[in-house]
């Protein structure tokens, strides 16, 4: 079963099967792009006559998606509408917004778990001495098939962290400006907005995210509810406790300058008592390190030579 020629022939016969395929959905993507384009300008020239128009559903975006994505999404997408709302969630956590974002995450799952079998694979064809171990190629493509099922999710989840802690780092600014806003005689809608266009630099990811938010409230959902979907897509605790003060605010016709000053003062008081924890944990982290690397360095730079001049006297005696 595992002789190394009808090994190999196996092995080609997958990769000229996966070539042909991306080669395909390649070409169609390309030259049906290209056919509609030109069609719409004999169309706008009047050289061919213009069909009529039918309802767009927001599945049609795409002759590559219409016709390679969705149908092969539709096989591997679970049909569990909460397992999908979880994956959404946290690609929308991670900056992914798009429709076709779970259909691609899931693809990819499935493309890396088949791909890297066939990369672990390369060296058993190339070699087929190994073939013989039977057992270490099973190992090997279990693994690998393993590793690239679960890559998605670890990416996904690097993502998410690393989004959630570059706004948790720029909240304190975004707060800071918000309260300047809201002093200078903004209502909270446009002082949102302006942050929003203002951190378009520093920060692209809140800018994203407060922007939303004004389009979400600029297209009829309630203020409440727009400031709420704020606080989920960043989940950060800060957020929640600043949508919470602004809907409190908002509910009992309290001051929201006064609010806003107030848990700015908060949040720069937590975030000194952040960094003095983290002063304090630099001791504990550093001994380690200095045990290991440093101290064995200075031993050998101060003991070196000393030790070196012992071992010569007691040879020169001997």
């Amino acid at each position: 079963m595992f002789e190394g020629v009808n090994l190999s022939i196996v092995i080609m016969v997958c990769l000229f099967a996966l070539t042909v395929l991306l080669v395909a959905a390649l070409g169609n993507w390309l030259f049906s792009g290209h056919g509609t384009v030109d069609r719409r300008l004999r169309e706008i020239q009047g050289l061919a006559p213009v069909e009529k128009k039918k309802d767009k559903t927001p599945t049609e975006d795409g002759p590559f998606k219409v016709k390679w994505l969705k149908p092969v999404a539709n096989l591997v997408v679970p049909d569990d509408r909460w397992k999908q709302s979880r994956i959404r969630a946290s690609l929308v956590r991670a900056g992914h917004r798009g429709e076709q974002a779970v259909s691609v995450f899931y693809l990819s799952k499935v493309f890396l778990a088949l791909l890297l079998p066939l990369l672990a694979i390369i060296p058993f064809v190339v070699n087929p001495t190994l073939v013989g171990e039977r057992l270490w190629v099973v190992v090997a493509l279990v693994v690998a098939a393993v590793l690239g099922f679960f890559s998605p999710d670890i990416y996904l989840h690097h993502k998410e962290e690393a989004r959630r802690q570059h706004l948790a780092e720029v909240f304190p600014d975004v707060l800071d400006l918000l309260v300047v806003c809201i002093e200078a005689g903004l209502s909270l809608d446009a002082a949102i907005k302006r942050v929003g266009e203002e951190f378009r630099h520093a920060s692209q990811d809140m800018s994203d995210e407060l922007l939303l938010s004004t389009l979400e409230i600029r297209a009829g959902k309630a203020r409440n509810e727009a400031l709420k979907s704020l606080a989920e897509r960043t989940d950060l605790d800060e957020m929640q406790s600043l949508v919470s003060i602004l809907i409190q605010a908002e509910h009992f016709g309290t001051s929201i300058a006064d609010a806003l000053r107030e848990h700015a003062d908060d949040m720069r008081d937590l975030r000194i008592q952040t960094a003095r924890e983290k002063a304090a944990k630099l001791p504990v982290k550093m001994a380690l390190p200095i045990l290991l690397f440093i101290f064995p360095a200075l031993f050998l730079v101060i003991l070196g030579p000393a030790a070196i001049q012992i071992y010569t006297g007691f040879i020169g005696k001997m």
